[in-house]
């Protein structure tokens, strides 16, 4: 012999929900309405039952009581299996007071199931109105990304053009670094010819010959200086604009690779 399976709390929930309705429905007389209100707040009351479960077995009875109502007046057990419950919920028992609870008042329930077709269609309405509200605001964002995204198209055909502009430009910067390299290399050379002739002077100062060729460099020396001047400002210009780009062009190319 097996033994009956315990019930879940939906379960159990389910049957509290319709023992409840009954007892307020055949007992005492109250509307359907009135029931399921008193029901729902005496089944909070109990701790052994959640009110989310509470919730869930209501809506299900009323589902069940509404397609009931929706099939025929007078439900008998022909009836019974056209009714889509799950076969865990109903028992001989809890059938019964299905039945009890319609027959009560069958105007009644031709009315409650009425009203939860109406509260049903109200809701899907609302539902409705809200996705169209939604699919027009939507519609029209599309509509703005659509457009935006021409824009972006034209955008990178304008910075493909810029970018080959730029390599462009930055071959040449390497072209005038370099010649920027030769100039200095050929400062520090007239550089270091002088210090061999300041030298040469220094170390034979009785040589009329050294003592000539130091005397024309400090002429010399004196435009040189003028021409470092000119070299150092141009430089220190160069690195400026270089580190800028260069912080420009990294910062391009991290920002590429995050997309």
């Amino acid at each position: 012999m097996k033994t009956p399976k315990k019930p879940t709390e939906l379960q159990a929930s389910y049957h509290a929900m319709v023992d409840s309705v009954e007892a307020f429905v055949v007992q005492e007389g109250k509307s359907l309405k009135q029931a399921f209100k008193a029901a729902e707040e005496k089944l909070e009351d109990a701790s052994e039952l959640s009110k989310e479960k509470i919730q869930h077995a209501s809506r299900y009875l009323k589902d069940n009581l509404r397609f009931w109502g929706e099939t025929v007046e007078g439900v008998t057990d022909a009836y019974k299996d056209q009714i889509q419950f799950d076969i865990a919920y109903v028992n001989n028992s809890i059938w019964s007071k299905l039945q009890s609870i319609a027959k009560t008042n069958s105007a009644e329930l031709m009315e409650f199931t009425r009203t939860l077709k109406e509260e049903a269609q109200s809701v899907r309405t609302a539902e409705h109105l809200g996705a169209h509200q939604e699919h027009n605001q939507w519609a029209s964002e599309h509509a703005l990304w659509l457009d935006e995204i021409e824009f972006w198209k034209k955008d990178h055909e304008q910075a493909l053009t810029k970018l080959m502009d730029i390599e462009k430009a930055l071959k040449q910067q390497s072209t005038s670094l370099f010649e920027h390299a030769q100039v200095i290399q050929a400062l520090a050379n007239i550089d270091h010819k002088h210090e061999e002739i300041m030298a040469n002077a220094e170390h034979d100062p009785s040589s009329e010959v050294f003592k000539v060729a130091d005397e024309k460099e400090v002429a010399v020396h004196n435009k040189e200086r003028k021409i470092h001047t000119q070299h150092s400002e141009f430089h220190h210009e160069v690195k400026t604009h270089h580190f800028k780009i260069m912080a420009m062009i990294n910062m391009l190319d991290k920002e590429m690779r995050k997309v």
